[in-house]
């Protein structure tokens, strides 16, 4: 193999879709654990199966695309000592921070460098080309997989250090999965409320209001300017909250998602944060001392 070669390890609904791509560019050696979408991938596009981790002697470039964590870590120490010394693992697996450092503790004894590039997607995005990678690691490692990380998409956001993609992406992660629960528990309200889903969704969706308004606007701008003066008082936040109970109780919807969140309006309100704009949660991570949170000294540095 020539150092134009790329390995990808997992060949699963997205990883599949990842060699794809990356075959437009460059010549490809596979692994997978199914025999199936090996013999599919040298079909489609003349990938090598990797039998022997020999093979990749001089493969400067290898991308995990796997289901778990600890199958990262098994591969990486069965393959670290066969690749070339310049050699640079892509991990674009989701994974957390920790796990991207135990996988340079593996390739660290063999000088070997690491970036997370984790995939901001699904699989119809990676397909056409419109997926994002969220980058984390050494500059020069990201700098010298540019070719590789072009071939996945051309859509890439740097981070910071090794790590820092990939904790984007479950925090991107996290985000989407709570708000889905928050909007079904507003669509079973609205249903019992008899309002139209179409017209909600529209209410939502705007820019001004909705979803938006409280990162681009409040998150944006209050919270990281600190500026938590005028505005609509946490007090009043918490009353509208209230009234959101009292309508679901009403209507016998479960809340879980809701509820937890009025907690917090409650406990900022006891803190004494009632007249200030409702933002001003977000400092009870501060007072609880959270050392990176807003409201803490630190906060401007992360």
């Amino acid at each position: 193999m020539s150092a134009n070669t790329v390995a990808v390890y997992g060949l699963g609904n997205m990883g599949y879709l990842v060699a794809e791509r990356i075959s437009q560019a460059f010549s490809l050696q596979v692994f997978d654990l199914s025999a199936e979408q090996l013999a599919r991938a040298g079909a489609a596009f003349g990938a090598t199966p990797i039998s022997d981790p020999e093979q990749l002697a001089a493969t400067r470039f290898v991308v995990l695309c796997l289901p778990y964590p600890a199958a990262s870590l098994s591969v990486l120490a069965e393959i670290a000592p066969h690749l070339p010394k310049d050699a640079v693992v892509i991990e674009t697996s989701t994974v957390n921070p920790a796990d991207m450092q135990r996988s340079a503790d593996v390739l660290a004894p063999h000088g070997l460098a690491l970036i997370d590039a984790s995939i901001l997607a699904g699989v119809s995005q990676m397909a056409a080309g419109t997926a994002s990678l969220l980058l984390g690691g050494d500059a020069s490692a990201i700098s010298a997989a540019r070719p590789v990380l072009d071939a996945i998409t051309e859509k890439q956001i740097v981070f910071g250090t090794l790590g820092a993609g990939a904790a984007a992406k479950v925090i991107n992660n996290a985000v989407a999965h709570a708000v889905m629960v928050v909007v079904a528990e507003a669509g079973a309200m609205a249903t019992a409320s008899e309002v139209d889903v179409e017209q909600l969704i529209g209410l939502l969706s705007d820019t001004q209001m909705g979803l938006h308004r409280p990162l681009t606007y409040r998150y944006a701008n209050r919270v990281v300017n600190g500026d938590y003066s005028g505005g609509m008082p946490l007090d009043a936040a918490r009353k509208d909250s209230e009234l959101a109970l009292s309508l679901a109780q009403s209507q016998r919807i479960p809340l879980f998602a809701i509820q937890a969140c009025h907690s917090v309006y409650e406990l900022g309100a006891a803190a004494g944060y009632g007249r200030e704009d409702y933002a001003a949660i977000a400092k009870l991570w501060a007072d609880w001392g959270t050392p990176s949170a807003p409201g803490n000294p630190e906060f401007n540095r992360y």
